[in-house]
């Protein structure tokens, strides 16, 4: 990990009932909720607490928490962690910073521990302040998308995280992304038009002949000028996905249909077509002066 991650969350939307509650020398706003998380027993994931263990105090975060690491190595801050219990003191308190490929609910849930540190057991009544964990070490997870959650937990001689229950954390609403970026998805694949022979059964005289290669399609139409005379048109280029553009060359002064061969000549365009396809053997053309057609293939 080559660059320092810092991140900070002031825990809100964690905290949904609020009571003033007296402890040490202030006042602090604190949940009204008793916490049961559960988690898998893969990489250390939390379980619900055992009624046979000691029962956690009511421990909580007041204020920000925050993170940081680079490479492997970890920063774990909090503004404070109280302890709301009404008498005796907490078991032993932990900091520990967990990955998840959700945000952390409280339900079972797979997730890796990446960083621990231990405060020691508080009064009721009292607090630790200005929390820093100072440089400690932290095992990134696997490559993935993972969304990071702070704890403090408590030692209950829980069966799993070597002994330790949850008494409450906030979840880092920025994704952390650690391994090579997930690549977009393929685009769609593109159509392959049928070759040969197209029309509009309804334009019967005129038609529009497809050859599609290696991503080039080549059209050749057939149609007509105002004074009714024959005309021949040739366009070509890459069909992107389902849609083809090109414009619409024309050429004279070619050999007769009995005559020795002479190389015509480029005579301009007349515009450009546009094909969407919407199927191998159904496309919308877009032609010169606006009009719109529907062709398919000719069904011989």
């Amino acid at each position: 990990m080559g660059e320092a991650i810092l991140c900070s969350d002031g825990g809100a939307a964690s905290r949904q009932v609020e009571k003033q509650v007296r402890y040490g020398i202030g006042y602090v706003w604190h949940t009204a909720r008793n916490v049961a998380i559960a988690l898998l027993p893969i990489a250390l994931a939390f379980l619900a607490f055992a009624p046979d263990k000691a029962e956690a105090s009511d421990v909580e975060f007041v204020g920000n928490v925050g993170y940081s690491y680079l490479g492997n190595t970890a920063v774990l801050t909090a503004n404070e962690v109280a302890n709301f219990t009404s008498s005796g003191f907490s078991g032993t308190l932990r900091l520990e910073l967990w990955a998840f490929p959700a945000p952390y609910t409280g339900a079972a849930q797979i997730g890796y521990k990446l960083a621990e540190y231990t405060l020691g057991q508080l009064i009721a009544g009292f607090h630790y302040s200005n929390i820093s964990s100072g440089s400690i070490a932290f095992a990134p997870p696997p490559d993935g998308t993972w969304i990071f959650t702070l704890f403090v937990t408590e030692y209950t001689a829980a069966s799993l995280d070597d002994g330790y229950s949850p008494d409450d954390y906030v979840n880092f609403t920025t994704p952390v992304v650690f391994g090579p970026p997930t690549p977009p998805p393929p685009p769609p694949p593109a159509l392959t038009p049928q070759v040969g022979l197209w029309w509009n059964p309804d334009e019967s005289g005129s038609g529009y002949a497809l050859d599609y290669k290696h991503g080039v399609l080549v059209i050749t139409v057939y149609s007509y000028l105002s004074n009714g005379l024959p005309q021949w048109y040739i366009a070509s280029g890459p069909l992107s996905g389902s849609t083809f553009s090109g414009a619409l060359y024309k050429t004279l002064n070619g050999q007769c249909i009995s005559c020795a061969y002479q190389a015509p000549v480029v005579n301009g365009s007349d515009g450009t077509v546009t094909i969407v396809f919407t199927s191998s053997t159904s496309a919308t053309m877009y032609l010169p002066g606006g009009r719109v057609t529907q062709i398919q293939p000719e069904a011989f």
